[in-house]
């Protein structure tokens, strides 16, 4: 067993340095893109809205989405007039989101959503004037609202404005030391606020960090961020641990990233997280955080061929796969598993297929040949079966038989007899079910996925959701081609670069049904 242990020791300290955050792509918002909008999680249900469409038209629609079900359904609109740059927070249930700008004026107004009852309600005015892309941070029941644009680059601000929700007052408090600037990041861990990042009036970006104290209303310096300086970032904290990522670090031409930084204030440290690679880099995106550990970002401004693009996308971050440190550092520290030579003969840890998921497969292959061996076996008879039964069976049955050949022929015998890919029945064919009133379950399926020629959606119940239509829609949130819905409905995947699209059942009115991911290879 020392060579096990050294061998995990190993791995802890050669992948630890690997640090890189997830990001899941979830359904799109239903305006097919938007930036510099809003986003806030409040209720368990996250919120986006507000901000700028691809057709240059300021909106006050506003979404919410439930990352239980991954849909999105159209909430009562923002009271206000279209606008972007608007300052949103969250305390308690309540919401609270104003000023901004529409194409015309910019505004004090300021106005509470009641998660509970859907309802919006107007507050006292902001009364530091008219401000656009300020920022905020809340320590327990206060907001405090710092910086932003008062309009042009010849108009930015430093104030900090304190908001009371129980007594609906606003006060002016110390100025931000960082200068006037708008784009700023902030965030709050314990009894502090935290702001950072941002742009001046002479374009120049920054990358310096203040702690604000409202005990003794003073802004002390912190460790600066490292990396390239950036504006119009977006913030989260998870366990008193802040991450500042996305943004810019040029003017023109922009230049979005995807990665992170994380801020540990005991230790007034950061360290550098980079994305998944399909995470599209963007700035003025839109953050939610729900139930204090489910974050989900979205929408933004990213560039394609050289042109700005408004985001429809929605991500959520996989906080159980934040690199090695989550399962390596706990397995290696309980060093009786480590040390018990019974520990391999466990047949439910050889069998955790979570834990073989997260972890290199070589891990398996060098610690347990003999067991490595027996798994894999059962498991690929278990899976290829079923594979064949079910899957397969439903489409040659469904479909023509020179399909069935093909696909029996060349893509059967190449996964059984040489790669024998464990996952082929689990990816080949996403079946799902939605809930209705109306119809009780309506069955769907979506097949081949991954693919590299048509995909094809069936359902068993088309008319339970008459007038809907199919969409196509590509990793930059665009909207690829809209089908009527009916039995079977099919892309021709073949002009598509291999990326994951998304599939969404919408309705007229813009409710979504559904939204799946294909994957083109």
């Amino acid at each position: 067993m020392k060579t096990l242990t050294n061998i995990l020791l190993l791995l802890l300290f050669s992948t630890s340095s690997f640090a890189q955050l997830e990001w899941e792509s979830k359904a799109s918002i239903p305006d097919y893109g938007l930036s510099q909008g809003v986003g806030f999680g409040v209720g368990g249900k996250a919120f986006f809205g507000l901000g700028r469409q691809p057709d240059n038209n300021y909106t006050n629609n506003m979404w919410k989405y439930d990352p239980d079900t991954e849909m999105v359904t159209k909430i009562s609109s923002y009271p206000g007039s279209g606008s972007v740059g608007c300052i949103f927070f969250v305390i308690g249930n309540k919401a609270y989101v104003g000023m901004g700008q529409s194409k015309t004026n910019r505004y004090t107004d300021f106005y509470e959503y009641n998660s509970t009852t859907g309802i919006w309600t107007s507050k006292a005015s902001f009364p530091g004037g008219a401000i656009l892309s300020a920022s905020s941070f809340t320590i327990g029941d206060t907001a405090y609202i710092v910086c932003g644009s008062c309009g042009g680059t010849t108009c930015y601000n430093n104030d900090l404005w304190m908001y009371v929700p129980s007594t609906n007052t606003w006060t002016q408090r110390a100025d931000f030391p960082g200068g006037n600037r708008p784009g700023l990041s902030t965030f709050s861990v314990g009894q502090y606020g935290y702001a950072g990042n941002g742009i001046s009036s002479t374009k120049t970006l920054s990358n310096n960090f203040w702690k604000y104290n409202p005990n003794t209303n003073s802004w002390t310096s912190i460790a600066p961020m490292p990396g390239t300086k950036r504006r119009n970032t977006v913030s989260f904290v998870i366990e008193g641990l802040a991450y500042v990522g996305t943004g810019t670090f040029n003017w023109t031409p922009i230049v979005n990233q995807n990665d992170f930084y994380r801020y540990n204030p005991s230790t007034n440290t950061w360290t550098h997280f980079t994305s998944n690679a399909n995470f599209v880099p963007r700035h003025v995106a839109s953050i939610a955080q729900v139930n204090d550990s489910v974050i989900i970002i979205g929408t933004g401004y990213s560039q394609f061929g050289g042109q700005n693009f408004s985001m429809a996308d929605i991500w959520q971050l996989k906080l159980d796969s934040d690199t090695c440190d989550y399962y390596d550092t706990t397995f290696v520290q309980d060093t009786t598993f480590t040390m018990d030579t019974t520990f391999v003969q466990d047949i439910t840890f050889i069998n955790d297929t979570t834990f073989i998921t997260h972890n290199d497969t070589s891990y398996i292959t060098i610690y347990d040949t003999i067991t490595t061996t027996t798994f894999d076996t059962l498991t690929v008879y278990v899976i290829d079966t079923l594979y064949l039964t079910v899957n397969d069976t439903s489409f040659i049955t469904s479909y023509d038989t020179v399909t069935q050949i093909i696909y029996d022929t060349t893509t059967i015998i190449s996964y059984d007899t040489l790669t024998r890919d464990i996952n082929i029945a689990v990816e080949d064919t996403l079946n799902f079910t939605i809930f209705t009133d109306d119809c009780g379950s309506v069955k769907h399926k979506i097949y081949p996925n991954p693919t590299s020629d048509w995909v094809y959606i069936y359902t068993n119940n088309p008319d339970c959701f008459k007038g809907y239509n199919v969409q196509l829609i590509s990793p930059l949130g665009q909207v690829l081609e809209t089908k009527k819905y009916n039995s079977l409905v099919y892309f021709n995947m073949r002009g598509y670069s291999r990326a994951v699209y998304l599939v969404r059942l919408i309705s007229e009115s813009g409710g979504v049904a559904f939204t799946k991911k294909i994957s083109v290879r």
